[in-house]
């Protein structure tokens, strides 16, 4: 029983004369001397890989840590950017669709101020379509607070729109003179052989009927109101002969024209509001 107890305190012994004579050549070893003893020289040698182990694992954790707060701060970055990038888009997009806008008012002011000697004149946006046919109608942000009126004209920088069939204080309806119910008289410029423009009800183009057998038409040539019906005034464009055909009867032809109007585009129009040289008879 002597023995263990023995060896038990002499192993706390040894131990604690280890560590002394670790730490005193540690502390000896860090001075600086031109010679170190074989003891030191023995116990750097078994600590190098230890050291070096420890190193490289303190070193990788730090490495690992860097990366991860790396990345996270490149992503922040990015996303920032991302939203910038979003920013300036609607910036640019902005100032794109006002470009377009003022040019397109622009070409309107040009178009007013062309027929001022003859018509008033009254702008008006287009703010909402018939949803069942495209090419039916359209409503117009002015009404009868601004003098517009049933059966007046409606026209852009390009030519002739339609007319309005309908209106209200702040609201006007327009039907196109791409509806089949939208027929006028019509002329054709060069020949100024007569005729009656109708629509077709679909993909955005006008026929042209009810001319002679003989008519001198061809493609290309330009087709004008030709102010019979008391509506539409003489000499607004409509549109340019792209076919020519006999009517099924064979006394008669009838000609496919695309209109100037880009119906599709539409934005912005002129509504006519009546001729400033009219003279009213008491």
């Amino acid at each position: 029983m002597v023995l263990p107890r023995l060896w038990k305190r002499g192993k706390w012994l040894l131990l604690l004369v280890a560590v002394f004579v670790i730490l005193s050549i540690a502390r000896y070893s860090g001075m600086e001397r031109n010679n170190l003893t074989f003891l030191e020289i023995w116990v750097r040698d078994l600590l190098a890989p230890l050291e070096s182990g420890a190193t490289a694992v303190l070193g990788g954790t730090k490495t690992v840590t860097g990366y991860f707060t790396g990345y996270h701060r490149l992503l922040e970055e990015r996303q920032e950017q991302e939203k910038e990038i979003a920013r300036l888009k609607n910036e640019v997009n902005s100032l794109t669709e006002a470009q377009l806008e003022n040019a397109r008012l622009r070409e309107l002011l040009g178009m007013r101020e062309s027929m001022e000697k003859d018509w008033e004149m009254v702008p008006a946006k287009i703010i909402a379509r018939d949803a069942s046919n495209w090419y039916h109608s359209v409503i117009l942000d002015r009404g009868t607070d601004d003098g517009l009126a049933k059966d007046m004209v409606v026209i852009n920088n390009d030519g002739l729109v339609g007319k309005i069939i309908s209106v209200t204080r702040n609201t006007a309806e327009v039907l196109l003179i791409l509806d089949r119910e939208g027929a006028l008289g019509c002329v054709v410029q060069l020949s100024r052989t007569p005729g009656i423009i109708e629509g077709t009800g679909s993909q955005g183009m006008l026929r042209m009927v009810h001319f002679p057998h003989d008519a001198d038409i061809e493609e290309n040539q330009v087709v004008l109101t030709s102010g019979l019906g008391g509506v539409f005034p003489a000499g607004l464009r409509i549109g340019f002969v792209t076919e020519v055909k006999v009517e099924p009867n064979g006394l008669m032809k009838q000609a496919t024209v695309q209109p100037f109007v880009d119906f599709d585009r539409l934005e912005e129009v002129l509504v006519l509001i009546k001729p400033t040289n009219e003279v009213h008879v008491p």
